[in-house]
């Protein structure tokens, strides 16, 4: 899903799917980016990112590219898309969180760690590790 051309959804089956793109925008793309928002489901994650106007058009072709490659673009339900969007007005990740019923790994920075440590927990809890925190 675009909007403006700036903002991308797409969907990752697994963990580390989602840690590769995570890594790979802030290796490659940190100073594009506004932001990123990442959101565990049950079956799988979203990652939501913001560019900033300034980025290269071909820096964000090969952006597009990675993400296509790793992952699918993503039209996520409206509870998800007022999750968002209450996010982008300034509401906290824990405010959206219990009125959505959404889980925000990420707001703000691409931090590979929060994914790492909510992987964790999950395993640690369950006792085995579900096909999607892989």
């Amino acid at each position: 899903m675009m909007k403006n051309n700036r903002e991308y959804i797409y969907s990752f089956p697994n963990t580390s799917c989602t840690l590769r793109i995570v890594n790979y925008l802030r290796s490659k793309h940190q100073s594009y980016l506004d932001s990123v928002v990442v959101i565990n489901l049950i079956d799988r994650w979203l990652v939501k990112l913001s560019l900033k106007s300034s980025i290269p058009h071909r820096l964000e072709q090969n952006l597009q590219a990675v993400l296509n490659e790793m992952g699918a673009i993503s039209q996520p339900p409206k509870k998800i898309l007022e999750a968002l969007s209450s996010l982008e007005r300034g509401k906290s990740p824990t405010e959206v969180m219990n009125r959505y019923q959404v889980v925000i790994v990420i707001h703000g920075k691409p931090e590979t760690e929060e994914i790492e440590i909510f992987r964790d927990r999950i395993v640690e809890k369950l006792g085995y590790c579900p096909q999607n925190m892989a």
